[in-house]
């Protein structure tokens, strides 16, 4: 990014952090040494202990120029928010298309205010690029899924004509299977005040939140 660019956007996190208590991070950095950008994000997040202790209210989106790969890594209590598929569509929708045709200034920028709409509430503050909202989209009902969801309905059906008992527990079973996240990191940037050896200045410090691995790669 340009340091007015940069500068900028800083300013913006900065200030949204004092409206809201949450914790918007960017890093712009050139490589990983080869560490999955995924094992390097949570570790970073973890050292830094971005979003508020207990709350967990942080992100940050991690580029790096050389590898040419980004990463949005979300905080625990930011995931109901920004789930994998809202920070997926962030990056392939808004960030990517434009560092692609040249606007990396832009591409930051707008990635960011996509993920404070997304959040709800007030929208990062200062003069706003105008990135459409992203939504998480509803998953088309397919013919697959109709004949899936009738195998199983017919087999619970049976189960629960034969064993009551069994029914009840692989339906308590499958209903509490379906949350959490694993996976698993480490670590200039700005945001929030700015990293050390990054866009923005000191000044900047965690307030010890942590990450369940959510958010979503992508590459340029």
């Amino acid at each position: 990014m340009s340091p007015a660019a940069a500068d900028e956007l800083n300013a913006r996190l900065r200030a949204y952090e004092q409206e809201t208590g949450r914790q918007l991070l960017v890093w712009i950095g050139t490589t990983t040494g080869g560490v999955p950008i995924e094992d390097w994000a949570v570790r970073a997040f973890e050292q830094w202990k971005v979003g508020r202790k207990g709350i967990d209210d942080g992100l940050v989106l991690f580029i790096m120029s050389e590898d040419r790969r980004l990463r949005i890594e979300v905080g625990y209590g930011l995931e109901g928010d920004v789930p994998d598929a809202i920070a997926s569509r962030t990056i392939n929708e808004i960030i990517v298309p434009r560092i692609q045709a040249g606007d990396r200034d832009g591409a930051v920028i707008a990635g960011m205010e996509a993920i404070a709409q997304a959040i709800g509430g007030p929208p990062l503050p200062g003069r706003a690029v105008g990135a459409a909202p992203i939504r998480e989209r509803p998953q088309p009902l397919t013919l697959g899924r109709l004949i899936f969801y009738g195998v199983i309905g017919l087999i619970i059906l049976f189960i629960l004509a034969t064993n009551p008992t069994l029914a009840v527990y692989l339906l308590a079973s499958i209903l509490s299977g379906g949350g959490g996240h694993r996976r698993g990191g480490w670590g200039g940037g700005f945001g929030g005040g700015g990293l050390g050896g990054g866009f923005g200045g000191g000044g900047w410090s965690g307030g010890g939140g942590r990450s369940g691995g959510g958010g979503a790669s992508g590459s340029w």
